[in-house]
């Protein structure tokens, strides 16, 4: 029963929550640059930011850097889509 029943009724749910634990975990930025000391337990978001310099910016360096931080995040919306378009609208839908 569960298997049959329980199981693919809750797997929209549990996409979506997986997705957005994953994008929670993945765009923390205050608590990692609050508490990480060194540059290599930095985070992508951490260390993307610290690539801005004081004094001139590196746009080319900064966009090349940003959009492969970017990539998973993509890639794992691509996957979800479907399960992430059923767990959104299975409340909103009567029947």
């Amino acid at each position: 029963m569960f298997r049959r029943i329980v199981l693919p009724l809750s797997l929209p749910a549990v996409a979506v929550t997986a997705l957005f634990s994953f994008l929670a975990a993945w765009n923390e930025f205050l608590l990692a640059l609050v508490f990480n000391t060194s540059n290599e337990q930095y985070t992508l978001p951490v260390g993307l930011a610290s690539m801005i310099p004081a004094n001139g910016q590196r746009w080319g360096d900064f966009a090349a850097a940003s959009m492969l931080v970017s990539i998973p995040v993509v890639v794992l919306f691509v996957l979800f889509q479907k399960p992430l378009v059923q767990g959104l609208s299975f409340g909103g839908v009567k029947g």
